[in-house]
């Protein structure tokens, strides 16, 4: 059941029925990247090498044995070219700081992603002074 159909159900019904929430539980941070990748024909190799991460690291992260930092999954999103709400629910699933545009740095991060800015571009503008 999609997370839309479930809310959807919470507005529409006087009596919550917990057995529906407890049979759907949300995704793991490495199953929803897995999707993802599925979604954007990315093969895991290529995400690894392109974030310049560790093979084994870049493995564990996404058979779920590590959660990435959240730089890494801003990362991750710009190269999958994902969407503002696609990249917060990475941070979610990852229990990590969602983005807050009063934040400059973020603030970049969400232009970037909103304007499907390209990952080299975007990493250049986003942390040009590092």
């Amino acid at each position: 059941m999609q997370t839309s159909d479930i809310e959807r159900m919470i507005r529409r019904t006087k009596n919550l029925n917990m057995g529906v929430i407890e049979a759907n539980p949300p995704p793991s941070f490495s199953e929803y990247v897995l999707s993802l990748l599925e979604e954007k024909g990315v093969k895991r190799s290529r995400l690894i090498l392109a974030l310049n991460m560790d093979r084994n690291y870049g493995y564990q992260i996404l058979n779920g044995t590590r959660i990435p930092t959240r730089k890494q999954i801003i990362h991750m999103a710009l190269f999958l070219g994902l969407d503002v709400a696609q990249t917060q629910k990475l941070l979610t699933l990852a229990n990590r700081e969602s983005l807050y545009v009063r934040r400059p740095e973020d603030a970049k991060i969400v232009h970037c992603l909103e304007h499907k800015i390209s990952y080299e571009k975007a990493c250049e503008f986003i942390w040009e002074n590092e």
